[in-house]
């Protein structure tokens, strides 16, 4: 009985590591798209660019998750982005 406890608690650490990693990704995907126009602007694309506005959208990201994960919770989060009543017209 023990072990399906176990088993149990290491499943949802799991769902919610990964929901908190999606939170965290979003503004380093974010930096990445904002790191091409500066390459453009600079006319070559130079890795410390795009590395240095990833990382930097990674650590906001990482903060805003662990806003999101000490207030409300990860998965009142997530419950509301999906069940949007915008979304139900798609």
């Amino acid at each position: 009985m023990d072990k399906d406890i176990t088993v149990w608690k290491a499943v949802s650490g799991l769902i919610a590591l990964s929901m908190w990693i999606m939170i965290a990704a979003t503004p380093a995907i974010f930096g990445l798209l904002l790191a091409g126009p500066v390459c453009l602007v600079l006319g070559e694309v130079n890795g410390a660019v795009v590395v240095s506005f990833s990382v930097i959208g990674l650590m906001i990201g990482a903060l805003w998750a662990e806003k999101i994960r000490a207030g409300e919770g990860l998965s009142a989060f997530w419950s509301n982005l999906v069940a949007s009543p915008e979304l139900d017209r798609f």
